[in-house]
């Protein structure tokens, strides 16, 4: 489902390069959950909006599902349509309420009628258990109510693939649980999934492989079981037993 090939991003600090992302390959299976986990500024992060284009990339390719960004005659807006992002800072648009949140991109981008928006937006809200919210605005609604919408809101589109960026971390701790269970069950389903972030029993539970990066490398890629108990490369032992 995703493809990545020698990806390069390098950014401009202060007259000298950061290669935030450097020389990265990996393949994602249809289905497949991957939780990328690293110190902060490793370029998790960074990785992930090369997924989906919100970064231009140095060198190397990313594709989805065939469609490869690097190429010139790749649509990006099309591309970018196959692809869910729900960030850290859930993004909601203050002056709508959650349904006109989940409703705006399936009439802009997708071409939806009134009725079948609407039906798409409340049975996905129903499904991330605030179907009573649908008229509320995004004020109104706890940190964890928020990003449940924000997800909602990507899988109004059917993307082939979603993406989160730490979608926890800016949450009270009593509200984790809730968006984690939310992930647990599209996992569940099928979802295509990359999480960056920093719960580790998620990365335990849900996923099919680990990545870990430092500096902008890719220094492990392994099932869960044996990243935990085994990790080969030393900076990926030291992180695990500063966070374990």
């Amino acid at each position: 489902m995703i493809e990545v090939r020698d990806l390069v991003k390098v950014f401009d600090a202060r007259g000298h390069e950061v290669r935030a992302v450097d020389n990265v390959s990996t393949k994602v299976a249809r289905g497949e959950v991957l939780v990328v986990i690293g110190p902060s500024g490793s370029g998790k992060s960074t990785f992930l909006r090369c997924l989906n284009g919100l970064e231009q990339l140095d060198s190397g390719s990313v594709s989805i599902d065939g469609l490869d960004l690097a190429n010139p005659k790749t649509d990006v807006n099309a591309y970018r349509r196959e692809v869910g992002m729900v960030f850290q800072h859930f993004n909601l648009f203050p002056h709508m309420t959650v349904l006109e949140n989940l409703c705006l991109a399936q009439k802009v981008v997708r071409k939806r009628g009134k009725a079948e928006r609407e039906a798409k937006a409340r049975a996905l809200l129903a499904k991330v258990g605030i179907a009573q919210k649908a008229d509320e605005y995004p004020s109104r609604l706890s940190g964890g109510q928020q990003q449940r919408v924000a997800i909602a809101r990507a899988l109004c589109m059917e993307p082939k693939v979603m993406l989160f960026d730490e979608p926890t971390s800016a949450l009270d701790p009593e509200m984790v649980g809730e968006v984690l269970d939310v992930m647990k069950q599209l996992a569940l389903e099928g979802m295509t999934m990359v999480c960056v972030t920093h719960e580790m029993g998620f990365a335990r539970e849900v996923a099919d492989r680990v990545l870990f990066f430092d500096h902008g490398k890719l220094l492990e890629d392994a099932p869960p079981a044996q990243f935990f108990t085994q990790p080969q490369d030393p900076r990926a032992q030291a992180f695990l037993k500063q966070v374990l």
